[in-house]
């Protein structure tokens, strides 16, 4: 469970989580798509990933950019179950993992 705490500045109040937990039911190719891509999304903000679903940013180093890339991945990869995990296990790419790959499969637009 995670705990909050709250800070106070000159006129607002601040609450921060610390230590959280987060649990995503694992993909499976039967549960809500659209929810857990949500949760995913979720956990990768938590995590301080979510830039990885965007273009590399100018001034970045390379270097930087692959690591945020495998982290994101890494975790994306963490909430699939094995059958889904299998066809992107080698995948690099959040934006392809994530948003691409795996919404042409399972949602209809």
């Amino acid at each position: 469970m995670a705990e909050a705490s709250s800070s106070s500045s000159s006129s607002s109040t601040r609450t921060t989580v610390t230590n959280a937990k987060f649990e995503v039911e694992k993909f499976n190719g039967i549960n809500n798509f659209g929810m857990w891509q949500c949760e995913v999304l979720d956990v990768l903000c938590q995590q301080g990933l979510e830039l990885a679903l965007e273009e590399k940013p100018n001034k970045m180093d390379d270097k930087e950019w692959i690591k945020i890339n495998r982290q994101a991945c890494g975790t994306i990869r963490l909430c699939l179950a094995k059958d889904q995990k299998y066809s992107v296990m080698r995948e690099t790419s959040t934006k392809i993992l994530l948003w691409k790959h795996r919404l042409s499969s399972y949602c209809d637009f």
